[in-house]
């Protein structure tokens, strides 16, 4: 969907990925950050990822696999796709997990526009948000309770095939990449998207 805007002059696309474990607050802060830059002058569309990432994925993969492989195939054809709505006058705001640092890198690499934005707080907020979130019906696109059955996986000797949570059944590599890192243990939405916007001058 194309996005309306308020200036005469739309400014040069950019893109905005957003990254964390999940519970940290990213789907809110990509909702607040993409209208902020409506306001200021960009052309700006959400993508939340875990929906366009069957798309991007190789035939009979998981697309939430945690092979590595499988994830860079993935977000090599994410990057093609991101390049071609920026070339396109759109700017991004991703809203994405992405534990593995080499992809992030590599995602960096290849699209100039990309600035890579750390969203965190402590784990067991993240677990409480999950699981609040989850008690009020709102699922997430690979369920609901994702902390819960991780770890319950976790401390489950007789599954083998643990359910996929990065922070708690495999690591969430720290972004050393990140251009901005925010806290949202005490930080709202709306406080968070602007201070995104003020460290980044956008």
């Amino acid at each position: 969907m194309a996005s309306l805007f308020n200036t005469d002059e739309q400014k040069s696309p950019i893109a905005l990925l957003l990254l964390g474990k999940g519970g940290t607050g990213k789907s809110s802060i990509s909702s607040v950050l993409t209208q902020l830059l409506i306001e200021r002058g960009y052309n700006a569309r959400l993508i939340r990822f875990d929906e366009l990432r069957k798309s991007l994925t190789p035939s009979g993969a998981d697309p939430f696999t945690q092979d590595t492989e499988v994830k860079k195939v993935i977000y090599e054809n994410a990057a093609k796709e991101f390049l071609k709505q920026l070339n396109e006058g759109f700017s991004l705001i991703i809203d994405s997990g992405l534990s593995v640092e080499a992809i992030r890198t590599m995602l960096k690499d290849k699209i100039p526009q990309l600035r890579i934005i750390h969203v965190a707080c402590p784990l067991f907020v993240s677990i409480w948000r999950d699981t609040w979130r989850s008690l009020l019906g709102r699922q997430h696109e690979r369920g609901s309770f994702l902390y819960v059955r991780a770890i319950g996986d976790l401390f489950n000797p007789f599954k083998k095939d643990k359910f996929p949570q990065p922070g708690v059944t495999y690591p969430f590599e720290y972004p050393l990449c990140a251009d901005v890192h925010v806290y949202t243990f005490l930080n709202s939405p709306s406080s968070a998207a602007k201070e995104i916007v003020q460290k980044l001058d956008l």
